[in-house]
């Protein structure tokens, strides 16, 4: 398949898929509300150039300016190697990222000869490992734009720490919504051009962590794209089988996987909050059992990670609407009093704080979750305004009910 096209009749497809969403939840129409089960996006407008390509174009130039700045002190979060080596189980308790020691990399490097390839300058294997120490370094203080370009130079495993932090600046930092989704899906391209390593380095029990880690910012960085996306955008470009696919996968190659577990959950917990519970079940499995069962291994996991709090709540809010809201917000300020100990604790940390400003506007200001997200929706599409980005200020009425005073100037 042409991956930067589809074809006429896929676009039908799509379009016909909405329609009958919309169709399906007329019957529960009632004195002016929406109910809240069911489909949220019936009424967005999809453009033609959205169902055009599979692949969201990149424009290199956001990689050629100066990012953001993190909204904290760096030099909290400013490890020593040694310090790095030394509680790098603490640091990748979620993750589950394996440390790059120089007998890991000779091990990698010589059962996958590719694993070289692109590395500036190569000195050995104890100078790879320091180099690729100091990325990490950089990555743990929030310096992302230098740990993506250092990592950049260092081939295959510089490559993934620098898009995860590609993946965590794009989520938070941000400004727009259009850069956030070229960030995310130029991490989606690179990952793909390795996949044969990665499907060849499947059943190597020592790769096993490299290969889930992978997968997951791949999963990740397309789940986020599709989190905010129309749902017939969604099924064009085959979204959800590709995420479903890799959160099993992660949690198969690694079963104490704690953000598997909980990427898996809230994979399922999406699905249900953009089609309603029933389509989610008969059409994609998804159950609400199975976001309960797996949250709930992430928390014995990793009870003291924020993400996992917030993530849990969003699941909630998606599968209960309001029946539940008050556990989500309880969830939520649990996830804003952690102490972080690098850059990514640190802005979960800050997003739940914005999250749960949300909720509140919800839990004020609407009846129906459906219409709560369709407006926040309606935000960012006019705006082009990153909704996770934590250097802007929460949503609130005057915003929802008036987006065009906050849109954002067209780039040159």
């Amino acid at each position: 398949m042409d991956t930067t096209s589809v074809s006429a009749g896929a676009r039908w497809l799509a379009l016909l898929l909405a329609l009958s969403l919309a169709l399906s939840a007329l019957p529960r129409l009632g004195y002016g509300l929406i109910d809240d089960d069911g489909p949220d996006d019936e009424s967005d407008e999809v453009t033609a150039e959205e169902l055009s390509y599979i692949d969201i174009p990149v424009d290199e130039r956001i990689f050629l300016v100066r990012w953001n700045e993190v909204p904290y002190n760096k030099r909290f979060f400013d490890y020593s190697h040694a310090e790095i080596e030394q509680r790098w189980d603490e640091f990748m308790v979620g993750v589950r990222a394996p440390f790059p020691s120089a007998g890991y990399l000779e091990y990698m490097g010589s059962n996958y000869p590719e694993m070289l390839n692109g590395i500036e300058n190569f000195q050995g294997y104890e100078d790879l490992s320091r180099r690729l120490i100091e990325v990490w370094r950089l990555f743990l203080r929030g310096d992302f734009q230098d740990a993506r370009e250092a990592g950049l130079k260092l081939g295959i495993m510089g490559l993934y720490p620098a898009m995860f932090a590609q993946i965590t600046y794009a989520i938070y930092l941000a400004d727009r919504q259009t850069e956030k989704y070229m960030m995310l899906q130029d991490v989606a391209n690179r990952v793909r051009e390795h996949i044969d390593l990665i499907e060849r380095a499947e059943n190597d029990p020592i790769a096993a962590e490299l290969v889930a880690f992978t997968k997951l910012g791949y999963a990740y960085a397309i789940a986020r794209i599709a989190e905010e996306s129309p749902v017939p955008v969604i099924v064009v470009r085959g979204y959800i089988g590709r995420i479903k696919d890799n959160a099993e996968e992660i949690v198969e190659l690694i079963p104490d996987h704690p953000l598997g577990h909980a990427f898996r959950a809230a994979v399922d917990a999406n699905i249900m909050r953009r089609v309603g519970r029933a389509t989610g079940r008969i059409t994609y499995g998804a159950r609400s059992t199975v976001v309960d069962e797996s949250f709930g291994k992430a928390f014995k996991m990793a009870p003291d990670i924020p993400i996992l709090n917030y993530e849990y709540a969003n699941a909630i809010m998606y599968m209960s609407r309001k029946r539940d809201l008050n556990q989500a917000i309880d969830y939520l300020n649990k996830a804003t009093r952690y102490t972080p100990t690098w850059s990514m604790d640190a802005l979960d940390t800050m997003y739940a704080f914005k999250r749960l400003q949300e909720a509140h506007l919800y839990d004020q200001h609407y009846r129906s979750f459906r219409a709560f997200e369709r407006h926040r929706r309606r935000f960012s599409r006019v705006t082009d305004h990153n909704l996770t980005n934590v250097l802007s200020p929460p949503l609130n009425m005057h915003m929802m009910e008036n987006p065009h005073e906050y849109k954002l100037p067209d780039v040159e």
